[in-house]
């Protein structure tokens, strides 16, 4: 007999919200400029547009990922950064292995 495995459940605007609260984290640890829109490219990778970063500074744009993905609030995530067109985003991919629904 299979068991049911129950569906996780997360809003979209709880998420945003979180995924603002963990930019405006990363915005200030690591003196960058990005959109003010979350995006969510091929419904994997979540995060923003970098604007601008200091390259020459330690930080790296993997570093401004990371801080966004560890200060999202239930998401088990891994930091990536990806080219999109001309624009860079920052974000990251949730791993945890459980389902959502939006």
């Amino acid at each position: 007999m299979a068991t049911k495995k129950r569906v996780e459940t997360v809003s979209l605007s709880s998420l945003s919200k979180s995924i603002d609260t963990a930019v405006g984290m990363a915005t200030k640890r690591h003196g960058v400029s990005l959109d003010n829109g979350n995006v969510i490219l091929n419904w994997e990778i979540l995060g923003r547009i970098l604007r601008e970063m200091d390259l020459s500074g330690r930080d790296t744009r993997l570093d401004v990922a990371a801080t966004i993905t560890k200060n999202v609030v239930g998401i088990k995530g891994q930091p990536v950064v990806t080219k999109v067109g001309k624009d860079i985003l920052v974000g990251f991919i949730e791993r945890s292995g459980r389902t959502f629904s939006f």
